[in-house]
């Protein structure tokens, strides 16, 4: 009861506090947000508007704001009260999510000291959420989705939530890691069945939709995130080729094979405990930092997207005597903090023109070349830790197999 008490008082105060924010303006600066409030929510809402009236949100007239929608078309044909979310109570949802999210959020951190209430309002008011809550974009859910993935004892709900995950978003399709660890001592037929269970529904779906992906797909590649709000592996070459006009793909391949031999030579230098039953917190961060690492290395994200190392923080806390998981708290807390200050420089003038060539600021190149190494640092040590823990799965799903054939024999 106690328990229920607090996270209730600590979600009105952050309610609060996001109104504030709204009613005031200040999350403008904060994140240097859109003239409309849930800016992403609303593609969302004329995508829905452009579906009920039977036009394609992804190629339709563009005066009807029926054109480049970016999310996969399982959202629209799924979406219960289609009718009822875009008339006039299209506010209700985004009101409805973000208090879930609030919730979430204290409910893992469990502020209980100092210490705790410092990391709760470092996750719950850094620009990276307050960005995420400004345009209210649809990674809300992802969100969520993993914490009930985490959560979640009734499996079949879960398969289902991956399927519906990966049609939404490519990238979440990470979150299948979730069947290896969700249910101890699962045969391998099992897994095999869930696995192409997953995979031929979401084959399926695609060739039924098959043209509206492949237009989303179209878009997304003539979408390219710069130096802005950015959160990727990318952004030390970035910003090399444009301070130093250092070649871009050699930069690249540097990167990359300096963060492969960091994995490399200090995965196997700390011990994991092999519990039998995996906890709540270990799926937890097992999903969101393999999640993390596939959008980090793969591809150029908005930093709303950092909103995933938050659900990393349980698991860390319960390790946090084991020297790497101390460091990377740290290293979170320096991340956040150091995040206002990267906000404040956005507030100035970035780059100027120069005979119609963008020219970024050098005090601008200089906060996201230092973002960039926070952000490389972060993600590196959270890859060796997780590295190991995929390595222990893998070796369990062999050696169970081992053991399944010398019954057999």
């Amino acid at each position: 009861m106690k328990q229920i008490s607090k996270i209730t008082l600590y979600s009105f105060i952050f309610i609060f506090i996001y109104f504030i924010f709204y009613y005031t303006g200040i999350i403008k600066f904060l994140v240097l947000g859109s003239t409309e409030i849930f800016g992403d929510y609303k593609i969302f809402l004329n995508a829905l508007n452009c579906y009920n009236l039977g036009i394609s949100p992804y190629d339709g007239p563009q005066e009807l704001k029926c054109k480049g929608f970016n999310y996969g078309h399982i959202i629209l044909v799924i979406t219960p009260f289609k009718n009822f979310l875009t008339g006039q109570y299209f506010l209700l949802l985004p009101i409805i999510l973000i208090i879930l999210f609030i919730i979430t959020v204290i409910k893992l951190i469990n502020p209980n000291n100092y210490y705790s209430n410092f990391l709760c309002i470092l996750c719950l008011l850094n620009p990276s959420t307050l960005l995420l809550i400004e345009r209210l974009n649809l990674d809300i859910i992802l969100f969520l989705t993993i914490f009930i993935l985490a959560l979640n004892k009734l499996h079949f709900l879960n398969w289902f939530l991956i399927i519906y995950s990966f049609l939404f978003k490519f990238y979440p399709f990470i979150f299948g890691i979730i069947i290896f660890v969700e249910k101890q001592n699962r045969k391998l037929k099992e897994l095999l069945f869930i696995f192409l269970f997953i995979l031929s529904s979401s084959i399926l779906f695609l060739i039924f939709f098959r043209d509206e992906y492949l237009l989303m797909l179209k878009d997304a590649k003539s979408w390219k995130m710069g130096l802005h709000y950015l959160f990727s592996i990318k952004t030390i070459p970035k910003v090399m080729k444009e301070a130093f006009s250092f070649n871009y793909a050699l930069t690249m391949l540097l990167i990359y094979l300096s963060y492969i031999y960091l994995i490399y030579k200090n995965y196997s230098k700390f011990i994991l405990t092999n519990d039998i039953n995996i906890s709540f917190q270990e799926k937890l961060y097992l999903l969101s930092t393999n999640t993390l690492l596939i959008c980090f290395l793969v591809t150029s994200n908005p930093i709303y997207r950092e909103v995933f190392i938050i659900l990393t923080i349980p698991y860390i806390l319960i390790n946090k005597n084991q020297k790497i998981f101390n460091t990377l708290i740290n290293i979170i807390i320096i991340k956040f903090i150091f995040s206002f200050i990267y906000i404040f420089f956005l507030n100035l003038d970035t780059f100027v023109h120069i005979d119609g060539l963008r020219v970024y600021k050098p005090a601008f190149l200089t906060i996201t070349f230092i973002k960039g190494i926070i952000d490389y640092i972060l993600m590196a040590i959270i890859g060796i830790i997780t590295t190991k823990m995929n390595i222990n799965i893998l070796k369990k799903i062999i050696y169970e197999k081992k053991i399944h054939k010398k019954k057999q024999f």
